[in-house]
């Protein structure tokens, strides 16, 4: 049986959809192993918010290829979108997968023989249409991840995010509740909300309020937490639902960035101090 290693660096969005593609790779009949061991497939899930982020995604893949000289290396994720011409030029990578293709990444992988240079799907352009997601995410922990959103339209000025994933986007409301049931059938009790800008959930007419009240809804769910959340898309709404009997745990992280109203409107961010 050929074995397959995933990594995530960055936010809890990659890490849901590194969840799916390991998924995708079992359903596919690789063994899954941890990240170090010797396989012959390396994915490697990367980010590109920081300049350290994106050293770190370079270091660990030449120590992909040390662990495993013969191994498929492929590279997807932020980095592999903004990044491109750098990856292309490691000796070490053998697939680069940009922000339109990743999350069918394993379809692209045919055969395992290494490239002599690597082979490219990447495109400028990112869908903004409403999107599904094939698969139910792999987790070990009790706790599991939900995408439910994908890219930004904020525009900070400090922020390569939208460049690297596009365009806000939302999930069709019956696929995300597709895969939380899986995920409930798998014996995941919790469900952390995941995107780049939840807030701005809409698919159909349909808000974030309309996504946690459909996964609670659902027999075995049992807490639903909101990742990071922008503070202006935070609706009074939801926090009532939060403050109210609700599976919504009363909780969220919001990036309030800075303090001082110069500085924030040097960031373009959408609120002051």
């Amino acid at each position: 049986m050929l074995r397959a290693s995933l990594h995530t660096i960055g936010c809890r969005l990659n890490q849901a959809e590194t969840a799916v593609l390991a998924d995708q790779l079992r359903s596919q009949g690789y063994e899954l192993v941890e990240f170090g061991q010797p396989s012959d497939l390396f994915v490697l899930n990367t980010c590109s918010v920081t300049a350290s982020a994106e050293a770190d995604c370079r270091n660990l893949v030449r120590r992909m290829r040390r662990a495993s000289p013969d191994a498929f290396i492929a590279v997807t994720g932020c980095y592999a979108q903004t990044g491109l011409e750098v990856l292309r030029k490691m000796g070490e990578v053998d697939l680069i997968v940009g922000t339109q293709h990743k999350m069918e990444l394993p379809r692209y992988i045919t055969s395992l023989v290494r490239r002599p240079v690597p082979e490219v799907l990447h495109t400028r352009t990112i869908a903004r249409d409403d999107f599904t997601v094939e698969g139910v995410g792999d987790y070990e922990e009790t706790r599991a991840n939900l995408k439910v959103q994908d890219g930004c339209n904020f525009m900070c000025s400090f922020c390569l995010i939208p460049f690297a994933r596009g365009h806000e986007r939302s999930r069709r409301l019956d696929d995300l509740l597709r895969e939380a049931e899986g995920l409930v059938t798998r014996g995941h009790r919790e469900v952390v909300i995941t995107g780049v800008n939840v807030g701005r959930y809409c698919s159909d007419g349909l808000t974030l309020l309309d996504v946690v009240e459909s996964l609670e809804r659902i027999p075995g769910v049992n807490r639903i937490r909101i990742s990071s959340i922008e503070p202006t898309t935070i609706s009074d709404a939801l926090l009532e639902r939060m403050a109210g009997p609700s599976k919504l745990c009363p909780y969220l992280h919001v990036p309030l960035q800075s303090g001082d109203d110069d500085v924030l409107r040097a960031m373009n961010r959408r609120y002051t101090a």
